[in-house]
């Protein structure tokens, strides 16, 4: 019998504390050459609107698929921009084992993947937080790397400054430019889909750690 779990039932199964070392456990695989997985496949179904992608994997223990839905357009509705679906299945005999929402497996997943390489990379004593957007990826990743470092300060920027004010006031941050959100900031964290870029180098303090997203 295949397994569905919705998003309802995701959410109380999914903690950060065992996803982020099985994000671990996962890169460290991939990168001992014990996984196979293509780079995704991207179908642009209309340009800057709506796209499909394809992103199987195999594992010495799991095989599987997650298709995913970006659809920018419905930024502002009450459709979220990424929806997905994964499959997973018996690697020794192909069998189908589970049906699985994907929208917060793939939010919470980038996030721990972030988060398990900042525990390993940033400096023990990293205070400062900064975060380059202010949506689904910036909350995610505050919530995880809280989980790995003693954050007590959070600054955040966003190319709409009325979003990034309502994520600090959500949040207990505090929403600026970019450029003052990143200097002296010990982990920064761009999550953005912006088109141009928007951090500078100089602006890092030296050791600073920065995971890219998007």
């Amino acid at each position: 019998m295949v397994m569905f779990l919705g998003e309802a039932e995701v959410r109380k199964l999914l903690n950060w504390k065992p996803l982020i070392a099985a994000m671990e456990t996962a890169l460290v695989a991939f990168s001992a050459g014990r996984v196979i997985q293509p780079v995704r496949n991207m179908l642009t179904i209309e340009e800057g609107k709506r796209y499909l992608g394809i992103m199987p994997a195999v594992a010495e223990d799991a095989m599987g698929l997650k298709l995913v839905c970006f659809y920018p357009g419905n930024a502002g509705t009450s459709v979220p921009t990424h929806t997905a679906m994964i499959l997973l299945f018996r690697p020794e005999t192909g069998e189908p084992l589970a049906v699985l929402d994907g929208r917060l497996i793939t939010e919470m997943r980038t996030a721990a993947v972030s988060a398990a390489v900042t525990n390993r990379l940033a400096a023990p004593d990293s205070r400062v937080l900064a975060l380059l957007g202010s949506g689904v990826q910036a909350k995610a990743h505050l919530e995880a790397i809280r989980e790995v470092r003693p954050i007590r300060e959070v600054r955040v920027w966003s190319k709409t400054p009325e979003h990034a004010k309502s994520f600090a006031a959500a949040n207990g941050a505090t929403a600026t430019d970019a450029e003052s959100a990143v200097r002296g900031a010990d982990i920064v964290v761009t999550a953005t889909n912006a088109r141009e870029p928007v951090l500078r180098g100089a602006w890092l303090k030296r050791g600073a750690h920065v995971n890219t997203v998007g």
